[in-house]
């Protein structure tokens, strides 16, 4: 049994206006919705549909280097820590322990995980309203 489904690819940008119309225009999908515009959203926007398909533009202030990933995978999850014992089980390791986001009201939950060789990737449930 997987540990999880696929959510989306994650891709750290350094602008969202640039983000949304390079990545729109490459892949077809529409902006569902736009961090530029959304102060909730503030840091992320979001191309085309989660259960079919999608990219998260994460608005990020450094730059590329070699020591971080610039691009990730975000799974689906029923329950965050045991998706993150999983991982471990099968010879990942624990970046980010489980914690809420935002903090003040939160819409999900995640932890930031990694494969064997240190690629990073995320675990997320959502939180019903």
């Amino acid at each position: 049994m997987a540990v999880g489904k696929l959510r989306r690819m994650v891709v750290d940008v350094n602008d969202l206006a640039t983000g949304e119309a390079f990545w729109s225009a490459v892949t077809g999908l529409e902006v569902q919705y736009s961090g530029r515009t959304d102060a909730v959203q503030g840091q992320f926007s979001a191309l085309g549909k989660k259960e079919t398909g999608s990219i998260l533009l994460q608005l990020v202030p450094e730059r590329k280097t070699d020591l971080k990933n610039r691009a990730h995978i975000d799974l689906t999850v029923d329950d965050v820590p045991r998706a993150v014992e999983e991982v471990i089980a099968l010879g990942g390791s624990v970046i980010r322990k489980p914690g809420f986001f935002p903090e003040d009201d939160p819409e999900l939950e995640w932890a930031v995980v990694a494969d064997p060789f240190g690629n990073e990737f995320c675990v997320i449930r959502d939180i019903a309203d």
